[in-house]
């Protein structure tokens, strides 16, 4: 389980392209004023899950999504190697 994981984590890591740097810029630069707007309408729970919602999402794409994969295998890996000694006893 822990080298499948991580051979797919590894593969999708080095397979994905860079993101696009002026992408990101004109992310920073809209950030604010969606905020504030954001904070005004919804208050500031609504800030809190749009950030929240943005962690996930940026997790789930490029290279963020092998080391995303690589983390959930060694974690299920660990999980099952716990299990699996707690039976034998």
């Amino acid at each position: 389980m822990l080298v499948i994981g991580l051979g797919i984590g590894t593969g999708i890591y080095f397979a994905a392209p860079e993101p696009d740097e002026n992408m990101a810029m004109y992310e920073i630069a809209a950030s604010k004023q969606y905020t504030r707007t954001l904070q005004q309408v919804g208050g500031r729970q609504a800030v809190l899950f749009d950030e929240l919602q943005a962690w996930f999402a940026a997790r789930s794409q490029g290279k963020q999504l092998g080391v995303t994969i690589g983390w959930l295998s060694f974690a299920v890996a660990g999980v099952l190697y716990l299990i699996g000694r707690s039976i034998r006893r």
